[in-house]
């Protein structure tokens, strides 16, 4: 059962721009230039140096951080909104890449949410395209398979519209089903991630939303979107 947090005290789109760095949030001072730097929003960076993977951040106007995220391989792909980043390092066998982990960390504490999880949730895969929301993560993968992650689940998953298979959660990931109509470039060109309007429940420093992961397979229907709606927990650091 989805846990209650505090009543709400702003509106959804209010809470959105707390959990979405960048949006709205503001700081005197920015976080330096870095080589190797993979992406940077207005208030943060992501950059990779001697095989680990670094952030750093303003986001609530406080003074650049900067912390190591992670591991870094070449290969690898990266999402990033200013605070925290979902990124893939390739798994290599034998001299072989066979598949790739994912790993999601947020820069403002460096607190890893996701630790080297199996791109394809059952079954070894490449990322293709990286998503990051708030604490949300997602993936298209090679072989077509879309896959969502939560920092902290709330619920079970629920189906938008009409699936492959049922959406059941496995751990903090969710595989919302292989789709073969697209190429997973142009698969993950029609990838959103967002939240249900009105959802939105808690206070500046937490709360939780019904976030979603949408896609068009179908090159024929491009506005029929599927997905999953995945009730997720949220906490900013560092406040109260």
């Amino acid at each position: 059962m989805r846990r209650t947090f505090l009543p709400s005290l702003a509106t959804a789109a209010a809470l959105s721009l707390l959990i979405v760095p960048g949006a709205g949030a503001a700081s005197s001072k920015t976080c330096p230039a870095k080589a190797n730097t993979l992406a940077k929003t207005s208030v943060g960076r992501v950059w990779h140096a001697s095989g680990s993977l670094y952030g750093c951040t303003t986001v609530y106007g406080r003074r650049p951080n900067q912390k190591r995220l992670g591991p870094w391989k070449t290969g690898g792909k990266v999402a990033w909104n200013g605070s925290d980043a979902v990124w893939s390092v390739p798994l290599t066998k034998s001299g072989k890449v066979v598949g790739d982990r994912v790993y999601a960390a947020d820069a403002q504490d460096g607190s890893r949410w996701l630790l080297g999880a199996r791109a394809g949730v059952s079954a070894e895969a490449r990322t293709q395209r990286m998503f990051v929301y708030g604490t949300v993560g997602g993936w298209v993968a090679k072989d077509g398979s879309v896959v969502m992650a939560q920092r902290s689940p709330q619920d079970a998953p629920t189906a938008i519209g009409t699936l492959p298979a049922a959406p059941v959660a496995a751990g903090k990931l969710v595989l919302v089903g292989r789709f073969t109509g697209l190429t997973p470039t142009d698969l993950g060109r029609t990838v959103k991630l967002d939240v249900t309007p009105g959802s939105g429940d808690g206070d500046e420093c937490g709360g939780a939303e019904e976030y979603r992961l949408t896609l068009a397979p179908d090159a024929s229907a491009p506005d029929a979107r599927v997905g999953v709606a995945w009730w997720g927990g949220w906490q900013r650091p560092f406040c109260g």
